[in-house]
């Protein structure tokens, strides 16, 4: 190849790179507009953390939101966890401050329009390896004993070290246009709802974490 057509391959590679970035870009940023349209008709334009909101039936403890997720605590695990009084070491910066978080994010596919929702739930960093294993060991062994198959954690999730741990599957739900904010909050409404019955049952195992705190 001479040495002016090796020239023009090589700027024709590069304008084909470059042009894949800003194309990649792209795709990342169409789920925006309507994710964060949707998330701020459903929690208020400006909520304050700790703000409470009824999505469907359920009420909502907003604790945090970015360009593709919203974070929060459904206010009956809130409402629990507070009656604990429980030192939760660790996790004073974490999300909303305590052991448990939930959130909602967005994922582009790679057409660039449709989408996915996805509902997450995480137990957090606590600090006294005895605690957060306790957690986590309640939780499980409720959902098992109920039949909640869709509470699962991952192998190892309270070994000693670890300190997220995700709980939830089949956790997500299809969007046809990520730039409809109606069809997302309609979509999260319905996420949200479909995952009453693992909701409750952390819920009625939170008043059980005391006995798991070490002194």
């Amino acid at each position: 190849m001479s040495k002016g057509r090796s020239e023009t391959h090589d700027l024709a590679r590069q304008l084909f790179r470059d042009q894949r970035k800003v194309l990649d870009l792209i795709k990342k940023d169409r789920s925006g507009p309507g994710f964060a349209t949707a998330v701020f008709r459903l929690f208020g334009d400006k909520p304050e953390r700790g703000k409470t909101v009824r999505i469907g039936k359920h009420e909502l403890k907003y604790s945090s939101h970015e360009k593709s997720l919203v974070s929060f605590l459904p206010a009956q695990w809130r409402e629990e966890l507070d009656k604990t009084k429980g030192a939760w070491s660790d996790c004073e910066n974490w999300w909303a401050g305590y052991p448990l978080i939930a959130w909602v994010e967005i994922r582009a596919s790679d057409d660039g329009t449709t989408a996915h929702l996805k509902l997450h739930a995480e137990v957090g960093p606590v600090s006294n390896h005895k605690v957060r294993k306790g957690i986590i060991e309640a939780i499980r062994v409720a959902a098992y004993a109920k039949g909640l198959e869709r509470i699962q954690f991952p192998v190892g999730a309270s070994d000693r070290g670890r300190l997220y741990s995700r709980f939830l599957r089949e956790n997500s739900i299809a969007i046809s246009d990520s730039r409809n904010a109606d069809e997302i909050a309609k979509r999260f409404t319905e996420l949200i709802a479909s995952f009453e019955p693992e909701f409750e049952l952390v819920s009625s195992v939170i008043p059980k974490f005391p006995s798991v705190i070490a002194p």
